[in-house]
């Protein structure tokens, strides 16, 4: 039991400096426009995503082939109902937005518990919203840290 969880210490500790590490790259320029660069970044978050919750889930080769497909095509319908918001949705757009995700995740609930079982479809849930707690975490840190030095770029 203690070495699982020194390993899920040290997953987690790798994770936050993986990810301060691409933050720092990145936040120079907060408001660049859209390009390979902010492409690459989201790419090294997606595969942080993958890793942290592979290794949280603690998944076997089997769950991870029937889990990962599955996982891929919720995202992708997950990352379609964020772009069709306008910039400045209002509060119906909003609550649309919820019920729509919330529909998602019922849309495919039976197909990750018959890939996780139910015991990790519960933890999947949780790993999402721990994943994004830290990037904002990460990225409020970020903000401070420019704001404490006048705005100008970390180094």
């Amino acid at each position: 039991m203690k070495k699982i969880f020194t390993y899920t210490k040290q997953a987690v500790l790798l994770f936050v400096v993986l990810l301060a590490g691409i933050n720092a790259g990145h936040a120079q320029t907060p408001y660049q426009a859209p390009n390979s660069n902010n492409q690459s970044a989201k790419d090294k978050i997606e595969a942080l995503r993958i890793a942290f919750i592979s290794q949280q889930l603690n998944l076997t080769p089997e769950e991870a082939q029937k889990f990962w497909p599955v996982y891929n095509a919720y995202r992708n319908e997950s990352e379609g109902l964020h772009k069709s918001l306008p910039p400045q949705p209002t509060a119906d757009q909003q609550l649309e937005l919820e019920q729509k995700k919330l529909d998602l995740k019922k849309k495919y609930k039976p197909q990750f518990e018959a890939a996780l079982g139910t015991e990790k479809l519960n933890q999947l849930y949780n790993l999402e919203r721990k994943f994004q707690e830290k990037l904002k975490e990460i990225r409020e840190q970020r903000q401070q840290q420019r704001g404490a030095q006048g705005g100008r770029p970390i180094r």
